[in-house]
């Protein structure tokens, strides 16, 4: 690089300089006049690198420099920054990193240093080609250690095109037991920078972050505050990483550091220190896989995930948080279009819009029942139908939809966990469902302080009682109703 020789000759100077300074400091200490100086060293280190080609001996030299000279020493800053150029050179990516961040750490006020260690930086963690399809999704069943199913998680990831610039679309959908997110990345298609994010978790808020060169801008959903977080060197959104890992040259031996910016953490830069620790052969849901085990570490915290060591490098496995999330499918859909569900236990199929998901719950102590949780793509809502055979209900139920639906709401599982749960009396209403007779009401509640909004449906068929339940926020109900209303008019029964 043109920059790095220009700056190697002002580095050469300065260390003259430094050098006759050193001197001057010593004159009457004959053990330390024989001695080299950090100056010295960080001449003869230049030498080596730039004149024998002797990177090896190079790096040892600035290593030397590091140690001996005094903290906060320009010729410490500069032996600092060639270590990482060493390693670059070696293709040590792991290293040059490390070097460069502690370059960035110790010393901050080295502007010109910390300029060309950035540029480095940008280039220190080289991607491999994306190893996926336009439309992919993994879908990952998220479990206890000892086996029960809890919820599900999935990835999904779109081209797209913005502002004339190739990106990539990534979304993430996860429930497990009462917890709910969403997140959506838009990042630069080769480089992988991000440019926009949305992250939602029901228990925490929603974020939307734009980054710019050198800095994000963060907004709480729902706050007027906008808040300007300066970003230096190679930063990554923390709602990217799981398919940013696929993109690294993984391997045995392999580690870097992914600077992770945390929107729901108030714009926090985490440092993630990533390494491949081993590999295993995992059998899971999707098949049977040979891995990478690649330990994530940070804040004092660690998480582990599986990544198949093919040429799609899948996310095939997670471990932390006390959950153990397992490779279900891998599928593909073109943008836009629906989601089929089919269920052949109990006979009838589903369909919902582009970008949502079903997710089939355990339901252990219901053997003639069983519960399917469609999620909408942004976690507005929680909606769920439950299906079993109609032959289970008792015989006032089986000829009155009214009574079934009175006996439900006052003896289910609504009663017990939707708070202060009132039904409107004027909100029962006949319809139809798959061409037989079908009833819906509307019910308020709370949750926490929020007022929600609960709807229902159910419907007898030939062989199936089924009931389709919605519940959001009073502000999202009469927006979201419509989207319910068309995965209840797709119910179809054998």
């Amino acid at each position: 690089m043109k920059t790095i020789n220009q700056f190697s000759i002002r580095a050469s100077r300065t260390g003259a300089a430094l050098l006759l300074l050193a001197i001057t400091g010593v004159l009457g200490t004959a053990q330390l006049a024989t001695a080299a100086s950090p100056s010295e060293l960080l001449e003869q280190g230049i030498y080596s690198e730039e004149t024998k080609g002797d990177v090896d001996a190079a790096l040892k030299l600035y290593q030397q420099v590091v140690t001996e000279a005094k903290a906060g020493l320009a010729v410490a800053a500069q032996a600092q920054y060639r270590v990482g150029v060493c390693y670059y050179k070696k293709k040590n990516y792991g290293e040059a990193n490390a070097a460069f961040e502690k370059l960035l750490k110790d010393y901050p006020d080295q502007k010109d240093l910390i300029a060309l260690a950035n540029t480095y930086l940008a280039n220190a963690m080289p991607l491999m080609p994306a190893p996926w399809v336009d439309g992919e999704e993994m879908q990952l069943d998220i479990k206890f250690p000892a086996g029960l199913k809890i919820g599900t998680a999935a990835y999904r990831v779109n081209a797209g095109e913005t502002n004339g610039q190739k990106i990539w679309r990534l979304s993430m959908r996860l429930v497990a037991a009462s917890s709910q997110q969403f997140s959506r990345v838009e990042v630069a298609a080769e480089s992988f920078k991000p440019l926009h994010c949305r992250w939602k978790i029901n228990v925490i808020g929603e974020v939307d972050v734009t980054f710019s060169p050198g800095h994000a801008e963060l907004k709480m959903v729902g706050q007027d505050e906008v808040k300007q977080i300066d970003l230096t060197g190679v930063v990554y959104d923390n709602e990217e990483v799981a398919m940013l890992i696929r993109r690294l040259p993984l391997a045995s031996g392999y580690k870097t550091t992914v600077h992770t910016f945390s929107g729901l953490g108030g714009g926090t830069i985490i440092p993630v220190q990533v390494a491949v620790t081993g590999s295993e052969k995992l059998e899971v849901p999707a098949g049977t896989f040979d891995c990478y085990k690649v330990e994530l570490s940070f804040l004092g915290q660690s998480q582990t995930f599986w990544y198949s060591t093919d040429e799609h490098h899948y996310v095939v496995q997670f471990k932390g948080g006390g959950v153990i999330a397992a490779l279900a499918a891998v599928t593909q859909r073109k943008a836009g279009e629906p989601v089929p569900y089919q269920d052949p236990a109990f006979g009838f199929s589903l369909a919902a819009p582009a970008d949502w998901m079903f997710y089939r719950t355990d339901t252990p102590s219901e053997k003639d029942k069983m519960r399917v949780a469609v999620l909408d793509p942004e976690a507005v809502a929680s909606s769920v139908v439950s299906v079993g055979s109609r032959k289970v209900l008792w015989p006032e139920a089986q000829n009155s939809l009214r009574a079934w639906a009175e006996k439900e709401i006052a003896e289910g599982e609504g009663s017990k966990t939707l708070k202060d749960l009132k039904v409107r009396p004027d909100s029962w209403k006949d319809r139809t469902v798959a061409g037989k007779p079908g009833l819906s009401l509307i019910g308020d509640y709370v949750e926490g302080s929020e007022k929600k909004i609960g709807y229902a449906v159910f419907t007898l068929g030939n062989t199936n009682a089924a009931t389709f339940v919605l519940l959001a926020g009073a502000k999202d109900f009469e927006a979201f109703q419509p989207k319910f209303e068309a995965l209840v008019d797709s119910y179809k029964e054998k």
